[in-house]
């Protein structure tokens, strides 16, 4: 089993309030790469009882400070990446307050709503984040709400249309047209942060 297929497992038998990020969320609206990281939002009541289940599958538990999340770690298989408090200033109970449930390889999880993919994404700015940003106007962009985005990248002082610009021009490779598609997508962020 993989690092993925762990953390579901634990999570589904323990009753684990989680929800996917990064890669993984973007795979839920539009699969376009691959990774083997698990990036996960955890209900902070229930840190303990994850720990507990990956521990008895091999993984051992380092704290990253810097970071400001907790890596559960294994000999062969891949990190899992877990916060329990903030990321990117976001909190993390919000982010499970917004989660969505959506289907990954065939089996329903919890990820983190599109809006907070993008706001998280639009934070971290680099190339494949303008790339999975791209991925969800794309996939999304008529469909997310947009004051909330608005009103949560002013909060964080995120200059947001000039990031969803520089994420329009690394549209995937799969896109068919991308001259077009690069102008449906600058028309929809203009509309939307005016």
């Amino acid at each position: 089993m993989s690092s993925i297929d762990d953390f579901l497992s634990v999570a589904e038998e323990r009753r684990v309030r989680y929800a996917l990020m990064g890669a993984l969320a973007i795979s839920a609206i539009r699969t376009f790469r691959t990774t083997h990281d698990v990036d996960v939002a955890v209900h902070p009541a229930d840190l303990w009882k994850l720990k507990r289940g990956l521990s008895s599958l091999g993984y051992v538990l380092v704290e990253n400070p810097r970071l400001g999340k907790l890596e559960f770690k294994h000999r062969v298989k891949g990190d899992i990446d877990v916060y329990v408090d903030k990321i990117s200033g976001l909190s993390v109970k919000q982010l499970l307050n917004r989660a969505v449930e959506a289907e990954i390889d065939g089996r329903r999880v919890w990820v983190i709503s599109p809006e907070d993919a993008l706001l998280l994404k639009a934070l971290a700015r680099r190339e494949r984040d303008l790339a999975d940003i791209a991925v969800i106007l794309i996939e999304v962009g008529d469909r997310i709400d947009w004051e909330y985005v608005k009103t949560l990248s002013s909060e964080l002082n995120l200059d947001l249309k000039e990031v969803l610009r520089r994420s329009i021009e690394r549209l995937p490779v799969s896109v068919d047209n991308p001259p077009k598609v690069r102008k449906i997508l600058r028309r929809l962020v203009d509309n939307m942060l005016r």
